[in-house]
């Protein structure tokens, strides 16, 4: 039986002998001995090795539902729907607009929604990881140099893989790299030079900062992790972002139950469902073998469900989408004395774009998704709707991918959510 002289040095093969001692009785305590090494690991301590991780949560423990949540695609627990990355993403952006979050709690945030890491490799990462270069077509890439989670007889940032990320997301680790030498310059109060600069932490402990008293002192320091945010901060800033952007999930109605390894699962499940193999699926979540990538390719559930009118309808209120103001005219809107700021629909006014700033974006399909849409009372608001659920149909029946058919299926239920307030609106005005 495992004894407490063993974590030292907990091990794959250490929990699947001690598993096969356990008998139908006494598998429950299982449950309770994951819980603690997860918690180890979430702290930070050595001992328990990412992979070991990786290996308890692919168990299925008796009492719990059959099979796991990510097979299940369990709405609490398990990978994210489409609508729910996507509302993430968004609502993390708003929230930075709208002042609720720091361009830090962005930069965290998008960084593990759009790469699937875990919190340790995330709060590990510095300002020189951060890179752009071009490719054999002399195209410009962007990559993050990913610092492998600390292991067992692995020092720290020891090893690395790259990691291809958006323009978007680029910019906006660039911008909260600009924000940290700037903090800690003003911290330590004397210059950085240009070698200390790239070495600083990309998410720093800026307590730890105030006791840094010279260069020397800083590069000391900058050997192990000490400047570094706690994994757990990672955590704290997703479940934040939730929060201040109100990300309700389509599925179970209520705010988004949000962690970091919902994005790992969420990572796994959607390269499962685009037809990669195992090994690319390791890859992705950089696993050291493919064993525990088995549980993203077996058994693959339909992920898309078909989303027609009625549905569209039924699962608005839940999804939240819509996050403007409706207006009963353009007269009352932001901005409604400018003839530049209306939207249209096959030419006719549906509402009023209340940002000064440029937007690229296809109008009308993002406005309804988009904070400074201010869609009117009388506005042709079905015309919108039905023209998205048939262009949804249409790829559908032109590609059968489901996948590609429901590229706008969060702004589908915007839209049903802003007829359905519209609606109600309407009952109010006329009873007085």
């Amino acid at each position: 039986m495992l004894k407490a002289t063993d974590t030292s040095n907990i091990t794959e093969s250490t929990l699947i002998n001690y598993r096969s001692e356990l008998t139908r009785d006494t598998e429950w305590y299982l449950g309770t001995i994951r819980g603690f090494l997860r918690k180890w690991h979430d702290l930070g301590y050595e001992g328990i090795s990412d992979d070991v991780i990786d290996l308890l949560d692919g168990w299925t423990i008796k009492g719990n539902i059959k099979g796991d949540v990510i097979k299940r695609l369990d709405p609490i627990k398990g990978p994210l729907s489409d609508i729910e990355l996507q509302a993430f993403n968004e609502g993390a952006v708003q929230a930075y607009e709208k002042d609720h979050i720091t361009i830090r709690d962005l930069a965290i945030g998008l960084a593990i929604s759009n790469t699937g890491r875990r919190p340790i490799q995330i709060s590990h990462l510095r300002l020189k990881d951060i890179l752009k270069g071009l490719n054999t077509k002399g195209e410009p890439i962007y990559l993050l140099s990913m610092p492998r989670a600390k292991q067992r007889a692995t020092e720290f940032r020891g090893t690395f893989k790259q990691y291809a990320i958006t323009q978007d997301l680029w910019v906006i680790l660039s911008a909260q790299a600009a924000h940290v030498i700037e903090a800690v310059e003003i911290m330590v109060n004397f210059k950085l030079q240009e070698m200390d600069k790239i070495e600083l932490p990309l998410f720093p402990d800026m307590k730890q900062f105030s006791e840094i008293k010279s260069p020397r002192q800083l590069r000391d320091s900058l050997k192990i992790d000490l400047l570094h945010i706690k994994s757990t901060v990672v955590s704290e800033a997703c479940k934040l972002i939730t929060d201040k952007a109100n990300i309700h999930s389509e599925r179970t109605g209520e705010l988004l139950n949000i962690s970091p390894v919902r994005f790992r699962y969420t990572t796994g499940t959607r390269a499962a469902r685009e037809g990669f193999g195992k090994m690319v699926i390791a890859e992705l979540l950089d696993h050291s073998d493919t064993q525990n990538a088995e549980v993203y390719i077996e058994n693959i559930p339909e992920h898309v469900e078909k989303l027609d009118q009625a549905v569209g309808y039924y699962l608005a209120p839940y999804a939240q989408a819509f996050s403007g103001v409706l207006v009963d005219s353009e007269s009352g809107a932001k901005r409604g004395n400018d003839l530049n700021s209306r939207i249209k629909v096959d030419g006719e006014g549906l509402g009023t774009c209340g940002s000064y700033g440029f937007c690229g974006a296809n109008i009308p399909i993002p406005c309804y998704t988009c904070m400074h849409f201010q869609p009117w009372l009388d506005g042709p608001h079905e015309i919108a709707y039905e023209e998205l659920i048939s262009e949804r149909e249409r790829l559908l029946k032109l590609t059968g991918d489901k996948q590609i058919a429901a590229v706008n299926d969060r702004s589908i239920l915007a839209v049903a959510d802003v007829i359905q307030r519209c609606a109600i609106r309407r009952e109010e005005l006329e009873n007085g």
